[in-house]
């Protein structure tokens, strides 16, 4: 698999190659400093995990970074404490960003980050998980009416596939668990964000988990 760093701290880039490229299936195609470049350097690299600083797609990167995700690219974002909000991390999620982990992450971590996105499955701190579901959960243009599930507008086999999903397994895993063939799982992925009004297998994922937990 293929990985683009996005880090314009030296220190950090280094080690963050040092450490996915210790990975047998893992290579380092670029390292960038700004978002730009990284657009930039990602395009015809074909699939590939863009490893990214925070600080570098807040703000007016945002829609960088979401033309970043429209492309064959999984984007991990390293997050920091000093610029960690609730309203930012929704807004990079509905940019499309399917990985968001603290910056202090351990190596292993980090590495199964990268291949989770690779496998085009999430890779979400449990931190993060958090602040996003008590974000959604309060946003009254992302929750539906309190008597009926959300989950309630999806046809049952769309339910089948949400569910694989939020219990973190790639397409491919779900066409194998569902005897499906790929195009089905992706059609019934698109066909159930269009219905609940997401962008993100990511979003799918944290809605599932908030609806089938007691609290929910």
């Amino acid at each position: 698999m293929t990985v683009l760093l996005c880090e314009d701290r030296e220190v950090f880039r280094i080690g963050l190659r040092v450490v996915l490229e210790a990975e047998p299936d893992m290579a380092v195609v670029a390292e960038t400093t700004h978002l730009p470049e990284a657009l930039e350097a990602a395009e015809g690299e074909g699939s590939v995990v863009v490893v990214v600083r925070q600080g570098l797609v807040a703000g007016d990167a945002l829609p960088l970074l979401r033309e970043l995700c429209e492309r064959n690219t999984a984007v991990l974002v390293l997050a920091e404490p000093e610029t960690d909000s609730e309203p930012e991390l929704v807004e990079m999620l509905r940019a499309g960003v399917r990985g968001f982990l603290p910056r202090r992450s351990g190596a292993q971590r980090l590495v199964d980050g990268v291949r989770a996105l690779a496998r085009n499955g999430a890779a979400l701190d449990p931190a993060a998980t958090s602040h996003l579901v008590r974000h959604l959960t309060a946003d009254p243009l992302t929750v539906s009416a309190p008597v009926l599930s959300p989950l309630d507008r999806l046809t049952d086999r769309q339910r089948e596939v949400a569910e694989l999903v939020a219990q973190g397994l790639s397409n491919e895993e779900i066409a194998g668990r569902l005897f499906l063939s790929l195009a089905t799982v992706k059609s019934h992925l698109t066909a159930s964000m269009r219905r609940l009004g997401i962008r993100s297998r990511t979003e799918l994922a944290i809605l599932v988990t908030r609806e089938r937990s007691p609290a929910a």
